[in-house]
């Protein structure tokens, strides 16, 4: 098991995802771009999300 982290925008509400080696938006949290370390996850958000966003963690089995 490996702990992820995803980045969801706080104002449109959808999950920051990679997108042809850039990142994009997707409404569907499968989607979602997994960061694996919260540092990371952190910076991009703060260049992708400008009005605030919500971090969250969890375990994923590979």
């Amino acid at each position: 098991m490996q702990r992820v982290f995803i980045v969801q925008d706080i104002e449109s509400a959808l999950f920051l995802c990679p997108h042809f080696g850039d990142v994009s938006y997707t409404q569907w949290l499968s989607e979602a771009g997994r960061f694996d370390d919260q540092e990371s996850a952190v910076e991009t958000a703060h260049i992708h999300c400008s009005e605030g966003f919500k971090l969250s963690s969890f375990y994923e089995e590979f």
